[in-house]
């Protein structure tokens, strides 16, 4: 059974994720797909993630991490 600690360090995780993630994003834009994809899987993440989060949509729209909030 999860205590409130494990929930709070599951939130963390999340958070630096998403940090990864958008870094991965500013990379694809300004030097590259390769090297985003290579600081992606430096971090562990598979390649059907990897292309999920570098694929753009056919229409232009921006990926839902780089939209302002």
């Amino acid at each position: 059974m999860f205590q409130a600690g494990d929930i709070q360090q599951d939130r963390r995780r999340d958070n630096t994720m998403a940090a990864v993630i958008d870094e991965a994003i500013r990379f694809d834009q300004e030097r590259g797909a390769a090297l985003a994809w290579a600081f992606l899987a430096s971090h562990g993440l598979s390649p059907e993630t990897i292309l999920r989060v570098l694929s753009h949509a056919p229409d232009g729209a921006v990926p839902r991490r780089q939209t302002a909030h």
